[in-house]
């Protein structure tokens, strides 16, 4: 019995690491095309950045030619762009090596109410004879909002450690990129009072029930109760521990398989995957301040800065340490109170306004202020947050598992996703239309459809069985489909995905 524990637990590790070796590729032909067919601004946009991205990276410098014909707005009087296309093109230089290249668009001035007004650029030519042009040859730059049509994406998340979480959205083609140590928690903004975890960074809560005297705690001190905790010993073994300390408690508190739980009980220290309200380690805040009590929290891991091995990733690397926190609220805001963990004398104390037109708003304990990270609630559709944790069961095991390559969605903004899997009488993507689309198919209530069952994480390739339908909060239909796991030198995190408006 032991050695199969072994050998599950085995096939555990290769499962959350996901590495696999490089095989090498022939150099492909290099193409230019631009990321989406169309760019949206709106009436605050005074730039935007308009990206091209190529096949593989430039192997030597360059420069694209780029024209461009405008419907009711003229250079110099209702745009520029830098590089400067006064002449009636603009060169846009490539360095080598790199994988994309953009160029800026900047709003002189805005379209008058009900009239069209946009900038069409396109491809014209290349200064090397072995680039060529892609399927995109050109982009439509709109002064109002359109819902984008189709393009290529390339990650932003950031190579082999993956220090980026992304956020995506398909209407209007933009990508936002935030680094994941910048936020442990987050406070959500509608009517019911609850707290989130970065699952990204590997945060995690624990309760002391019926504690409200934030300074009374220490790693010395006894927990109100004792608490029988499920483990894994070191050789991926069930137990049971006992639990009498804060100091105990801290040595099972971190996200990993030794993690401490019970899941039969209700007890996890993390957020469970779905991203439901009522699946949150802290509990929902209560308006009766003497109803909350104090949470210590795992600041997560610290993002390792040297590169893993081609194939590989090194996305988790020292314990960032312990805090203690204490949350009340009146309905409309919060107050947090906020200490290190030996902390005896003081408390930092910060009020946060619930602010509707956001989902979540971040707050990073170790520097002690809000934090922009999710863009407005309607302008994103996917988060490739690229390192997820929680606390749950794989296979025969329960522990903490931290995942990469992973992918939500937007659960709390209105934003439905499924999957479809390919087999008989089911349409391949290419061949997928707005006819084919299952109403009843779009989950709303877990954000982890996608996970990371997009990607063989044994083989480290394309799930080529699975593609995804999205329906945004507009309405918008949209199919996407990964293409890429790795760059093209075979680096991890950084991803590729295709989609196209249905």
């Amino acid at each position: 019995m032991k050695k199969i524990i072994i050998l599950k637990a085995i096939a555990l590790v290769l499962l959350i690491s996901s590495c696999s070796d490089d095989e090498g590729q022939d150099l492909i032909d290099f193409t230019v095309n631009f990321s989406s067919e169309t760019v949206s601004t709106n009436e605050e946009d005074t730039a935007v950045d308009v990206q091209l991205n190529f096949s593989r990276p430039a192997s030597e410098a360059g420069t694209i030619t780029l024209s461009y014909t405008g419907t009711n707005a003229e250079y110099g009087t209702d745009f520029t762009t830098s590089p400067n296309g006064e002449t009636g093109t603009l060169s846009v230089p490539v360095a080598s090596g790199a994988q994309n290249v953009s160029f800026s668009f900047n709003k002189l001035t805005n379209a008058i109410e009900g009239s069209t007004k946009s900038v069409t650029f396109t491809i014209d030519g290349f200064d090397q004879t072995d680039w060529s042009q892609g399927t995109t040859t050109s982009t439509l730059v709109s002064y109002t909002p359109i819902a984008s049509t189709n393009g290529v994406v390339d990650s932003e998340n950031g190579g082999s450690n993956i220090p980026n979480q992304v956020y995506f959205d398909f209407s209007s083609a933009t990508q936002t990129a935030v680094k994941r140590d910048t936020w442990e928690i987050a406070f959500y903004n509608g009517t019911e009072n609850r707290v989130f975890l970065n699952s990204s960074l590997l945060v995690s809560a624990a309760e002391l029930t019926g504690v409200t005297d934030l300074l009374s705690v220490t790693e010395a001190s006894n927990l109100p109760e004792s608490m029988e905790l499920n483990a894994l010993d070191a050789m991926f073994q069930p137990t049971t521990v006992t639990v009498n300390t804060v100091a105990e408690l801290v040595q099972g508190l971190p996200v990993g398989y030794q993690q401490y739980g019970d899941l039969e009980a209700g007890i996890s220290f993390t957020d469970r995957p779905e991203g439901n309200l009522d699946d949150t380690a802290i509990a929902e805040v209560s308006t009766t301040a003497e109803e909350n009590f104090v949470y210590i929290i795992s600041l997560g891991s610290e993002i390792p800065t040297e590169p893993a091995e081609t194939g590989s990733i090194k996305h988790t690397g020292d314990q960032r340490g312990f805090m203690k926190i204490r949350i009340l609220t009146d309905g409309n805001s919060y107050t947090l109170q906020y200490a290190d963990l030996a902390e005896t004398e003081s408390y930092n104390e910060v009020t946060v306004n619930k602010d509707a037109a956001y989902n979540l708003t971040a707050f990073s304990l170790t520097n002690g202020d809000t934090v922009s990270v999710e863009p407005t609630k309607e302008q994103w559709d996917i988060n490739l947050s690229g390192v997820f944790a929680y606390y749950g069961n794989q296979g025969p095991l329960v522990a903490g598992l931290t995942f990469s390559d992973y992918v939500l969605h937007n659960t709390m903004g209105g934003v439905g996703l499924y999957q479809v899997t390919i087999e008989a009488d089911v349409p391949t993507y290419a061949n997928f239309t707005r006819t084919d689309v299952e109403e009843s198919a779009f989950v709303y209530d877990n954000r982890a459809v996608v996970g990371s069952g997009w990607r063989d994480a044994f083989g480290g390739v394309i799930n080529e069985d699975v593609y995804y339908i999205v329906k945004d909060a507009d309405g918008n239909y949209y199919k996407f489909d990964f293409t890429a796991y790795t760059s093209a030198e075979g680096e991890r995190g950084n991803y590729q995905f295709v989609y196209e408006r249905l």
